[in-house]
C-alpha cells in the first residue's frame, strides 16, 4: 500500500506528463502557424505565446512540488 507522499508523487508525475503532452501540442500549433507564414504580430501568435507561458509556469510549479517531496524523503 502506498503512503500519502508516494500517492502525491505519482499524481504530480501524471500531471507533469499531461503538461508535457500539452507542450508538444502547442509546438505543433506553432509549427502549423509558421508553415502558413503568419505575421509576427498576429493575434494567434500572441495567444499561443500566452499558452506557452502558462504551460511553462505550471510545469515549473509541478517540478517544484516534486522536488519538495523528494527533499523531504
Amino acid at each position: 500500500m502506498m503512503n500519502l507522499k508516494q500517492t502525491k508523487f505519482i499524481g504530480l508525475t501524471m500531471e507533469l506528463d499531461l503538461k508535457v503532452r500539452e507542450y508538444k501540442m502547442l509546438c505543433d500549433k506553432l509549427n502549423e502557424l509558421k508553415e502558413n507564414k503568419i505575421e509576427p504580430n498576429d493575434e494567434r501568435l500572441l495567444a499561443l505565446q500566452e499558452l506557452f507561458q502558462q504551460n511553462h509556469d505550471e510545469i515549473e510549479k509541478i517540478n517544484a512540488q516534486l522536488k519538495e517531496i523528494e527533499e523531504k524523503g
